[in-house]
């Protein structure tokens, strides 16, 4: 089946991989899918395995029944002066699939701070992560 809005969906991740990124794939199933991206030259290689890019767009097509949520940790040439550590630019993604149309909905950095920053179950503040812009 071909997904409208999916292509959208890759150029606006892949667009945000200027080497490396790891992409966090949480599915209306629960079950997170976890993926490294490289940029090579103007592409970006999904994966270590020449299959992972089909595992990633598999796990989209049958685990966005209702939503789902990406988030993307890109790794800049950037160094902390703080930490002496790459800065991270985090960013988050809704997504919602209705029949074979896809769409996504970036979510603001002050959200990303939020729910990065708080335990789910408690609602109590977490250690602030080292190094990360969220965008």
């Amino acid at each position: 089946m071909t997904i409208k809005g999916l292509n959208q969906l890759l150029a606006e991740l892949e667009s945000h991989c200027p080497k490396q990124a790891i992409l966090t794939f949480l599915g209306s199933d629960g079950q997170p899918f976890v993926i490294n991206l490289y940029r090579q030259g103007n592409q970006v290689k999904y994966g270590e395995e020449a299959y992972s890019q089909e595992l990633f767009l598999r796990r989209i097509d049958s685990c966005c029944d209702s939503v789902a949520s990406i988030v993307l940790r890109s790794f800049t040439s950037e160094i902390d002066p703080m930490t002496q550590l790459p800065i991270k630019e985090l960013r988050g993604y809704l997504l919602k699939r209705q029949g074979n149309h896809l769409e996504f909905e970036k979510i603001s950095p002050e959200t990303m701070f939020a729910c990065q920053n708080t335990d789910a179950q408690t609602g109590e503040p977490l250690a602030l992560e080292q190094s990360v812009r969220y965008c």
